[in-house]
């Protein structure tokens, strides 16, 4: 009597998962473009808002607010209280015109009462996660050096141009050492929109809002010697080159993991309500997805320096900004960067960009108002 088979034979069972392999690694790569197409498409919104809110801002005010300010100073004194910074950098400022205005509130009240402390240090406000400051695209949710001091995140930061952009005065003498030199809080004026003190009105574009940079991606770094953290270079701001930072980097980290700083505090990323420079500003001068560099100018902590605060993502190939009239564009990392042996012109100068079609993008008023996102 014949019998009838019944199932599979081992040859075939091996056939079809070869087949469901084929299919899978085919189907992969599609669904993590896909995956990437929706957090790039995330980062993009969360740029638009904060872009919007900086104009409705504007629209309130007349004017932009500082990229950092504050109710003390940054001599290392007893009345410092937020130094500038903490609570006082442009994202707090922007939490009302986000549909952020209790914690806007309480962070204000915080300051108002703890004088001679750095509030962002232990309160739990500082810590908060705001999901339009973080790109999904990040990697970073815990500091390299710092992991238990995590505060509120951030992969964005705010244009200063394309001049070594600092948040201490350091001529005549060191500002944080100088009491009566820091309580008079001057300004700290830069090519781009954003300053300390500084506070931009949307006429001060000259160049036209649709070709100047508010807002553009600044990658939280995810290790200890990886994209995103800051080297320190050699020289001052009257000696310093865009390729004098390069010769720092491989390509993939920096040639000397010691050259990190600082890398016994918070890492660039790691606290998004800050206001300077080193955590909250973005320069054009080298492109995007390159190292990012300190000029160590004195001896106060590093986050007070000059530097070149370069744009960076985990995006394919660039990074994406946001213009002054709330556009958001996506930027090339081979975008012009002009001539990358030019040292920085002053944030108080005039004039065209030495850095290209990258650096007409992030002045205000230099008179480049042809250069466009293509």
């Amino acid at each position: 009597m014949k019998r009838n088979r019944v199932g599979f034979t081992l040859v075939e069972l091996l056939v079809v998962i070869a087949i469901i392999g084929i299919l899978v690694g085919l189907l992969l790569p599609a669904v993590q473009a896909a995956r990437e197409a929706a957090r790039r498409m995330q980062c993009s919104n969360n740029l638009k808002q904060l872009g919007l809110a900086a104009l409705n801002y504007e629209s309130a005010y007349q004017r932009f607010p500082a990229l950092q300010s504050g109710t003390g100073h940054i001599w290392g004194g007893s009345d410092t209280s937020n130094t500038q910074r903490g609570s006082m950098g442009t994202s707090y400022f922007l939490l009302p015109f986000i549909e952020q205005n209790a914690l806007y509130n309480q962070l204000g009240q915080l300051g108002n009462r703890n004088q001679g402390i750095e509030p962002w240090n232990g309160n739990q406000l500082y810590r908060s996660r705001l999901s339009f400051l973080e790109c999904p695209s990040d990697a970073g949710e815990s500091d390299p050096y710092q992991a238990n001091r995590t505060r509120t995140l951030t992969s964005y930061a705010f244009c200063t141009g394309d001049n070594y952009a600092a948040s201490e005065l350091f001529s005549p003498s060191e500002e944080r050492g100088n009491a009566g030199l820091s309580r008079q809080k001057l300004p700290i004026r830069h090519r781009g929109i954003w300053g300390r003190y500084a506070y931009a009105k949307i006429g001060e574009i000259v160049d036209g809002t649709s070709n100047t940079i508010t807002i553009a991606e600044r990658q939280r770094p995810s290790g200890q010697n990886t994209r995103g953290l800051a080297a320190a270079v050699a020289g001052n701001v009257a000696t310093a080159t865009p390729l004098d930072c390069r010769a720092l980097w491989t390509g993939q980290q920096y040639v000397d993991p010691n050259l990190v700083t600082p890398r016994n505090d918070t890492s660039p990323g790691y606290r998004g309500l800050a206001g300077n420079t080193f955590f909250a500003a973005v320069s054009t001068i080298l492109p995007p997805n390159s190292p990012t560099c300190i000029i160590m100018e004195g001896s106060a902590s590093p986050h007070w320096f000059p530097g070149m605060w370069t744009a960076g993502s985990e995006h394919v190939g660039g990074v994406q900004a946001c213009m002054a009239d709330g556009s958001v564009h996506f930027i090339s990392s081979n975008i012009d960067a002009g001539n990358q042996a030019a040292i920085a012109p002053l944030g108080s100068g005039g004039g065209r960009s030495p850095y290209g079609v990258w650096g007409a993008l992030g002045t205000k008023a230099a008179g480049e108002a042809g250069a466009q996102v293509e």
